[in-house]
C-alpha cells in the first residue's frame, strides 16, 4: 500500500515527480508503482535483479552512487 508514500508526500509538500523510490524488494517496485513514483531497485540488498524487474523496477541500480544518474 501506498498510504505512507503519500503521507510522506504529503508532510513534505512533494509530488511523485519530486521524488525516488529506491529498494530492494518487489513489494518495494510495487509500493513506489502504486504511488505514481518513479522506482529504483537496489541490488546491494536483499533480492536478485529478476525479483526487481519483475516488480516492475524503472531502473536497477548496483551501488549507491548510481543514485546520482537520477537526481538533478
Amino acid at each position: 500500500s501506498p498510504e505512507g508514500v503519500f503521507r510522506i508526500m504529503e508532510q513534505f509538500e512533494m509530488t511523485a515527480e519530486d521524488m525516488l523510490y529506491l529498494g530492494d524488494t518487489a513489494t518495494d517496485m510495487k509500493t513506489g508503482k502504486n504511488a505514481g513514483i518513479f522506482t529504483i531497485g537496489a541490488l546491494w540488498g536483499f533480492r536478485e535483479r529478476r525479483e526487481l524487474e519483475e516488480g516492475g523496477a524503472d531502473a536497477i541500480i548496483g551501488y549507491p552512487l548510481e543514485l546520482l544518474r537520477y537526481t538533478n
